[in-house]
């Protein structure tokens, strides 16, 4: 678990159903009061989120909660403060770059559990939201390269309280990388909406709009020192909740993978 305040140390080891050596990371960025494991149960939480595993199969289910109003303490979030985060996020060590991929076929499965917004009468859907998202780092891994560190983030919706289905989305990150963002148009990945509190399942292949991805964010002004897509890799991604607003909300995931097939 990452520390919200010492970004990149480890406070504490949640591991309740495994000994093996943790691949995953929890990050809470943005929050006023951090989950702890003062126990090894399936279940850790405090007044403002909760994580959760439960075993399915071979595989565990993983559910994110966030209380916003607890969080914001009934009081809708001030524009200048950071918004709560709650994501997993892990590495890629195998590194694969794109031009050595013919596809990434992406699946994941989610249940929205509960979605509740409070004060709807002071909801400002430019700046009060909650999503669930994964991401994907697109990243210049290489070290003679001038754009060494330049990324994109690559985005797959999962959940938006403001939409049952969201349209792409291009932009630069205004929460502190100023990197490009493009996440895929939910429809891209699932005909059906989370709003429905029914399992949905997201699948596609990535390798083409990560592609695509790359020359938008070229011809947007970005990735201007990174001059080849030879020197673009996957490094990690990341999956969870950002909430800027006054809701409370809760998702479960089930059976993630991306499946790498090489030229």
């Amino acid at each position: 678990m990452l520390d919200p305040e010492l970004r990149g140390q480890v406070y504490g080891i949640w591991q309740p159903l495994s000994q093996e050596e943790p691949v995953w990371s929890i990050a809470q960025w943005g929050t006023r009061e951090k989950v702890t494991p003062l126990n090894q149960n399936t279940t850790i939480s405090n007044s403002c989120k909760s994580i959760s595993v439960v075993r399915s199969g071979a595989k565990s289910d993983l559910t994110l909660a966030v209380n916003a109003n607890e969080e914001y303490e009934g009081e809708p979030r001030a524009e200048e403060r950071m918004w709560a985060h709650l994501l997993v996020e892990q590495e890629i060590k195998s590194l694969p770059r794109l031009l050595d991929l013919k596809a990434l076929k992406f699946h994941l499965e989610a249940k929205l559990l509960h979605s509740t917004l409070y004060k709807p009468e002071l909801f400002d859907a430019g700046k009060h939201a909650a999503q669930y998202q994964a991401f994907f780092y697109l990243q210049d891994r290489n070290r003679e390269s001038e754009g060494y560190g330049e990324m994109i983030w690559f985005g797959i919706p999962v959940y938006d309280n403001r939409k049952r289905k969201t349209d792409r989305y291009e932009a630069k990150d205004f929460a502190g990388s100023g990197m490009f963002i493009c996440t895929l148009a939910h429809e891209y990945l699932c005909a059906d909406s989370a709003h429905d509190g029914n399992w949905i399942t997201l699948e596609a292949d990535l390798l083409p709009e990560m592609l695509k991805a790359y020359s938008i964010a070229r011809q947007k002004g970005f990735m201007q020192k990174t001059n080849s897509l030879e020197d673009i890799y996957l490094t990690g991604m990341n999956m969870g909740w950002e909430v800027p607003g006054l809701l409370d909300v809760s998702l479960q995931v089930r059976r993630l993978s991306l499946l790498a097939e090489k030229e």
